[in-house]
């Protein structure tokens, strides 16, 4: 078995070579600064490095005589706790043998960022005073000061002889080495079952001590490791109080709607909250014409004002000043992308409804064998069209019978389409075609000069100001929204029967 050689308040374990201390603790300002300032340190402000081995461990921060280095580094209530081997050289057996009651402080060494408050731990030495008081070596398993030993009642009868010689002689050894919580000796009397003789087998089993290993492992073990769970029916569990959350964002909750049906029509600025226009009732006419000092022919011509008045679309909420106050512009930002993207879906179903209104009734198509109805529909009401003079420019299908299109796209008569008509629309010949709520088995033909949209310009208006009675901040989001039929010639709604099969 490996003797613990203990010097005054820490053990060192002479065959592992390690020592173990506080080399930077949270919560005490330092003695001096070689940076200038005092320096208070916390877990926040220090940054520890991945391989706790760039950590070397000197005699008075004289970097060329180094003599360990780290092999953990781990940051504690306490502060930075770390473990160190100390090196099979001159310097650490002259450490060992002449300064290990002088050099028991331990001294962090840190790079300081550009704020002067969070550092990184470069590395650490062995001195006789730090900047930090608490900071130096302890017992390779030491015990809070502050736990409190239990104080046997006066009433209590005195313990045997031998028994009181024998706990005030376990008392000793546990003052320099406490068995930690959770770890309890098992059977063998003979065994060290002290912390430090917990740590002297650990490190016996890492120079390949197989028998050593056997019986850390449970075969006869002298030490019964206690389970710690992350969650679970047992007391002991750590998971809800150490774990940490990452923080994600916010998550995407689908593809931005960009507006499909206003862009089909014709579009102005809205200048005012009512427009006004006018369009012939009767046009006129020229005919035929004999001549020879003939009155020339004539029809009635009328005319007839159209108006129209702007419609309001609008949305606000009160949302807490602290997003605000905090300048949690991402939440704020979202809410506002959200409300506007809200506004480009509700004006573009109104807008879709008026024309629908406009085109009037729906009129069944004649049904052609072979051809499938929503292509009959299409043809059929762009016909209607042209019949009035008219260059039809869409067709919107209604999503009950739009997948038939779809079903279509890989035969012959179909090569016409270009590649771009897909899932969401397409366009052949310049002419564009969108699925669009505008009744079951519907398909509305139109021409873009049919309808002018009028929208007021930068809409949506994005309005915020503070509700400073609420401790709030008061959202919103406007827009003025118009439209004139020119002509409902310009529009025909076909009511289509799928195909069979």
């Amino acid at each position: 078995m490996t003797d613990i050689l203990t010097y005054g308040d820490f053990a060192y374990d002479p065959d592992a070579r390690t020592l173990r201390g506080l080399l930077l603790p949270f919560g005490e300002k330092c003695r001096t600064s070689t940076s200038g300032h005092e320096v208070e340190f916390s877990a926040d402000t220090i940054d520890l490095p991945r391989d706790p081995s760039v950590v070397t461990l000197n005699r008075e921060h004289n970097r060329h005589d180094p003599i360990g280095r780290a092999t953990a580094l781990a940051k504690t209530d306490r502060g930075v706790e770390a473990t160190f081997q100390l090196g099979n050289t001159d310097e650490a057996d002259d450490w060992l043998s002449r300064q290990k009651d002088t050099l028991r402080k331990l001294s962090a060494e840190v790079v300081f960022a550009a704020d002067k408050v969070r550092a990184k731990l470069t590395g650490s030495a062995l001195v006789t005073e730090g900047a930090f008081a608490s900071a130096g070596l302890f017992a390779l398993a030491e015990t809070p000061a502050d736990e409190a030993k239990e104080t046997p009642d006066e009433d209590t009868p005195s313990e045997e002889p031998e028994a009181a010689e024998a706990a005030e002689s376990e008392d000793a050894m546990t003052d320099i080495a406490t068995l930690p919580e959770g770890v309890q000796p098992a059977g063998d009397s003979k065994a060290d079952t002290t912390a430090s003789g917990l740590f002297a087998s650990i490190s016996r089993v890492g120079r390949g001590d197989a028998a050593e290993a056997r019986r850390l492992a449970g075969e006869n073990a002298d030490f019964a490791i206690a389970g710690i769970q992350h969650s679970g029916p047992s007391s002991v569990t750590i998971g809800a109080d150490t774990q940490e959350t990452g923080y994600l964002g916010e998550l995407w909750s689908g593809n931005a709607y960009r507006r499909k049906y206003v862009n089909l029509f014709h579009q102005r600025a809205l200048t005012n909250y009512e427009v006004r226009g006018w369009k012939w009732v009767s046009k006129p006419e020229v005919a035929a014409y004999a001549g020879n000092l003939a009155e020339v022919p004539s029809n009635a011509v009328d005319t007839a004002p159209v108006t129209a008045t702007a419609r309001r679309i609008a949305g606000g909420h009160r949302i807490d000043r602290r997003y605000l106050d905090f300048n949690d512009q991402g939440v704020i930002e979202s809410y506002f992308r959200l409300m506007s993207e809200s506004y480009a879906k509700v004006s573009d179903a109104d807008i879709l409804a008026k024309a629908v209104a406009a085109a009037g009734s729906a009129t069944d198509i004649d049904e052609v064998d072979g051809v499938n109805g929503v292509y009959a529909g299409i043809i059929q009401g762009a016909l209607d069209l042209v019949a009035e003079d008219i260059t039809p420019t869409f067709a919107v299908v209604d999503p009950s019978v739009y997948a038939s299109v779809l079903y279509e796209l890989d035969k012959e008569k179909l090569a016409h389409l270009s590649n771009s008509f897909g899932l969401t629309g397409g366009t052949f010949d310049g002419f564009t075609v969108v699925p669009g709520a505008v009744g079951t088995d519907n398909v509305l033909v139109g021409a873009r000069q049919a309808l002018t949209v009028f929208e007021l310009p930068g809409v949506p208006i994005r309005v915020d100001a503070l509700a400073v009675h609420n401790g709030a901040l008061d959202t919103a989001l406007y827009g003025y929204l118009g439209d004139i039929t020119n002509d409902a010639r310009g529009l025909s709604l076909k009511h289509t029967t799928p195909a069979a099969g």
